[in-house]
């Protein structure tokens, strides 16, 4: 068994800390509703519903869907690859690879990248943390204790060896095609201790990024990761950099989204013209490296399993790609901890019924692209489309709601079965609906040319 483990960050704990901390925030009493994006989100839903016709936005479903963990075996990957995921994203320690100035040992990561794109997979690799070769240890308060940190690279001399890491690790990857990220969550005081500086930020990940471009031209890269993408001064103050210009997406890590595809949709449209308003990009992409809800208190499996469709559906409707699930297996069985069950398995390898909620979105919509929104009368969703027809995915905005299928399926087209989250068959005609989502095939209600799918709209 190979072992790839996170070597000399000291900060996987850290992160899952960090990140409980943040989800919390946004479970609290619905801790959206005051922000100016969910007061735009609300504006919106006054709004007159807009027609759309047949158009493909983002790419296959299948194609922009991805997994985040350290530790994973090749059995692991066996699996995530069978489930028809293509992105996994893990760690890529400096401080690990980088242990005497300017020499730079790989390996480990080669044998992982190699075993990820041998499964027809991309790894989407974390260029994280500081490294006491070239950066200080730093002290932070965080919870009435103090902690040390390894501070990141701000000085001259240390931005220039981490950017001259990077290239060197972009030149030795290229081959296995990975996507780089430039740090994780650097608006986070234990990640940029000790405190977060944006400008520092954008300097460092412009020059990195400018190297890891001039080692393999082709090579993709993502930024800042960032934890706070509702309404975060950091992402308002980054938008102003050159970082921007250089990044192919800005990647957030989304937790606050709630899976109400017009509120969540607000959001990402909130996020694109702020960092529009920088000045710098003027349609920035944007990418959701990481995204997931825990196993834990009111949240049981079905709601996790809920959760990951409907906000998933969000990110695709805003042609937000790719999207990264956190995480691959629960790290642990406490439960009341819920760093312990982000996972789609239990530490056992068990799957959880979010395993078996993505296992059958993916097999119903992997082939199809996004086409429009639904909203009638209490359902909301989307229709999908490709080759072997369309599907519309619906649930009940609020409560429940009875599903119709004649009010949803378009003109030309008709009803070919319906199933249920899990991929059960579920009888034709009336449904009542509750907030999982069901699958409706549909299909061209007769032979010849493809009809137009003009998706219905609240009348």
């Amino acid at each position: 068994m190979i072992d790839w483990r996170q070597t000399g960050s000291g900060l996987g704990t850290a992160r899952r800390r960090a990140r409980r901390a943040r989800l919390r925030n946004a479970v609290l009493a619905g801790a959206l509703l005051l922000t100016p994006g969910a007061l735009l989100a609300a504006a919106l839903l006054l709004q007159p519903a807009a027609v759309h016709s047949d158009r493909h936005v983002t790419a296959p479903v299948g194609e922009v869907v991805g997994i985040a963990g350290n530790n994973l075996t090749p059995a692991d990957l066996d699996r995530i690859a069978a489930l028809g995921l293509r992105y996994v994203r893990s760690d890529f320690s400096w401080a690990g690879t980088e242990r005497k100035p300017g020499t730079y040992d790989f390996g480990t990561y080669l044998e992982f990248a190699r075993e990820v794109h041998a499964r027809g997979m991309r790894p989407l690799f974390i260029l994280d943390y500081g490294n006491p070769v070239h950066t200080p240890f730093t002290k932070i308060q965080w919870r009435g204790k103090d902690e040390r940190r390894t501070s990141p690279p701000v000085a001259p001399d240390q931005i220039k060896a981490y950017s001259d890491w990077a290239a060197a690790a972009a030149k030795a990857f290229a081959a296995y095609r990975p996507i780089w990220e430039v740090w994780n969550e650097p608006d986070h005081p234990r990640f940029w201790p000790p405190k977060p500086d944006a400008a520092a930020y954008g300097r460092m990940a412009f020059s990195a990024c400018q190297a890891i471009r001039s080692a393999d031209s082709g090579a993709e890269v993502y930024g800042p990761a960032a934890s706070k993408w509702v309404d975060g001064a950091f992402l308002s103050a980054l938008a102003g950099s050159k970082a921007v210009t250089c990044f192919s997406r800005i990647s957030v890590h989304p937790y606050q989204m709630t899976g109400d595809v017009t509120r969540d949709g607000a959001l990402w449209q909130g996020l694109s013209r702020r960092i529009a308003a920088g000045g710098q990009v003027s349609a920035p992409k944007i990418a959701n490296s990481e995204w997931g809800r825990p196993v834990v208190g009111r949240v049981d499996g079905e709601a996790q399993a809920r959760y990951l469709v409907r906000t998933l559906v969000s990110a695709l409707a805003a042609d937000v790609a790719p999207n990264v699930w956190y995480s691959w297996k629960d790290a642990g069985s406490d439960p009341d901890y819920d760093q312990h069950h982000f996972g789609l398995l239990l530490p056992d390898g068990t799957p959880k019924p979010a395993y078996h909620a993505l296992r059958t979105m993916l097999k119903e919509l992997g082939a199809m692209r996004y086409a429009c929104p639904v909203q009638r009368a209490g359902v909301e969703g989307a229709i999908f489309s490709g080759d072997s027809g369309a599907e519309a995915l619906v649930w009940a905005k609020t409560g429940a709601a009875l599903l119709e299928p004649a009010k949803l399926v378009p003109s030309g087209w008709k009803l070919a079965g319906l199933v249920d989250m899990t991929g059960k068959p579920l009888p034709d005609g009336e449904q009542r609906l509750s907030n999982a989502p069901v699958y409706m095939r549909l299909r061209p209600a007769s032979s010849g040319a493809r009809p137009a799918l003009n998706c219905p709209q609240n009348p």
